[in-house]
């Protein structure tokens, strides 16, 4: 039976990785059709009539003023045919969405391989490259959509054929040069990973992937004008491995990862530096962090009170920012194993956008560079645990030559005394995180933190995995 656009999409929501709101209670606001980037007038049977996104504004009535998350369904619209569409949702009879008073056919065209051809298309053929957001305005109820190509699309196998893992939004890949990345919950203006990838690919700064282009639109909603890019178009990495995998491959078997450790640490300076080229850069007030490291200590203590016995030596550790000026730019914000790829080139950083949890806003502040570097030694801890070496002892060395590799990589050399403490103070705010998170979604793992958080309020506690300080800084 065809249902209305709002049924089908909460049904579709229902089960979707992509989708936040699970568990919540939970109702379409508005339907908002943005223009066919696609149209035929094709009357055969399951021709495919076009491609559009629909965004579907949903609310939430168990948080008080209501919360409102848009989300965008991508259809690929055919004509009912003998086979069933890929990634068909059903028969939807909505009029503003199919463009049609029949019922017509819709789908997840990120799964459809003609529908995505036909969308690197239209996106290969828009308009003059741009260097940011434009001035798009809405020339309809339905909105506009504007195309960015920022690099001529390569001359290859460009063949669509979906990413089937499991994702916060949906990739398709073109061959093997090209992937696009289809955002699912839209955040009102421009995409951060779009962003920093625009800016690190004129900065030439490497360690990333070349950005080709993206798609964005304007709607109205209302008397407001608004505005979310919708897809990303980048270089896919030759011969990438997860960072995730190999690491863990690596202390399973008891081998040596230092030296990718180092190599992981350039890279990551280098992404740094190209940043603070790039993006304003200030001091953060050493009080202040001290103090909101403090704050979200208290708070996890009430979720977590494993953390209790650890609070004064974990407050002593954040007390040493007090007094400081610290540099601060912008940062990665959710760096670790899974955030970097092994390519035949070296390694690549990957997903800018931040901590999912944070707010647009907190992922845009300059926050000190220490937050990637202890985001990625905490994943080394990860990783030394859940491999599950020979012995706990195996473990502890593997992870100690992984932090020793992977600081003198980033720092040139021996990290300075004043530096470990800063960041002996960000692992420590980044471990009660964890052990918060593990309490709420995996308890079985919530001792990899809890040891941390142990090791870093111990008063022999060093940050440096027994590496040396600069001697000046003896």
């Amino acid at each position: 039976m065809a249902e209305g656009f709002a049924d089908l999409a909460l049904r579709v929501m229902a089960g979707a990785r992509w989708f936040a709101g699970k568990g919540r209670p939970v109702r379409v606001v508005r339907v908002l059709p943005l223009p066919w980037t696609v149209h035929r007038d094709d009357p055969a049977p399951g021709a495919l009539v076009g491609v559009r996104s629909v965004l579907v504004v949903v609310a939430h009535d168990d948080v008080h003023p209501v919360a409102t998350d848009t989300y965008q369904f991508l259809l690929a619209v055919r004509r009912p045919g003998p086979a069933e569409a890929p990634g068909a949702y059903g028969p939807c009879h909505d009029t503003s969405v199919t463009g049609a008073a029949d019922p017509l056919e819709v789908a997840d065209a990120t799964r459809d391989p003609e529908a995505m051809a036909a969308v690197l298309t239209a996106l290969a053929g828009s308009a003059a490259p741009s260097a940011g957001p434009s001035d798009l305005h809405p020339s309809s109820d339905t909105g506009a959509i504007h195309h960015h190509l920022l690099v001529p699309l390569p001359a290859a196998d460009l063949r669509p054929r979906p990413f089937t893992g499991e994702q916060s939004n949906s990739s398709v890949f073109y061959g093997e040069a090209l992937i696009l990345k289809v955002f699912r919950r839209l955040e009102i203006g421009h995409n951060l990973d779009i962003v920093v990838h625009e800016a690190l690919g004129r900065d030439a700064a490497g360690g990333t992937a070349v950005l080709y282009g993206w798609s964005e639109a304007r709607w109205t909603d209302g008397r407001q004008v608004l505005g979310a890019d919708l897809a990303m178009l980048t270089e896919r990495f030759h011969d990438a491995h997860d960072g995730w995998r190999l690491a863990l491959d690596a202390c399973a078997a008891g081998a040596d990862f230092s030296t990718e450790a180092e190599a992981l640490g350039r890279t990551l300076r280098l992404v740094h530096e190209g940043l603070a080229r790039q993006f304003p850069t200030e001091d953060l007030d050493g009080d202040a962090l001290a103090a909101a490291m403090t704050e979200r200590l208290d708070t996890a203590q009430r979720t977590a009170p494993a953390l209790r016995p650890y609070a004064p030596a974990l407050r002593t550790a954040f007390a040493v920012l007090a007094g400081r000026r610290v540099p601060a730019q912008h940062v990665h914000g959710d760096f670790h194993l899974g955030q970097v790829l092994r390519t035949t080139d070296g390694w690549r950083v990957i997903d800018f956008e931040g901590e999912p949890l944070k707010t647009l806003a907190e992922r845009w502040a300059p926050d000190s560079r220490w937050r990637d570097v202890a985001g990625m030694l905490r994943s080394f801890d990860y990783a030394s645990a859940a491999a599950r070496p020979a012995s706990a002892a195996l473990a502890r060395t593997w992870r100690q030559r992984c932090r020793t590799g992977f600081l003198s990589g980033y720092c040139g050399g021996p990290p300075a005394t004043s530096d470990l403490a800063v960041l002996r103070a960000y692992e420590a705010d980044k471990a009660v995180y964890e052990v918060v998170y593990e309490v709420r979604n995996r308890p079985d793992w919530v001792e990899i933190p809890l040891a941390a958080v142990a090791e870093l309020a111990s008063p022999s506690s060093d940050p440096s995995g027994g590496q040396s300080p600069n001697p000046e800084e003896k």
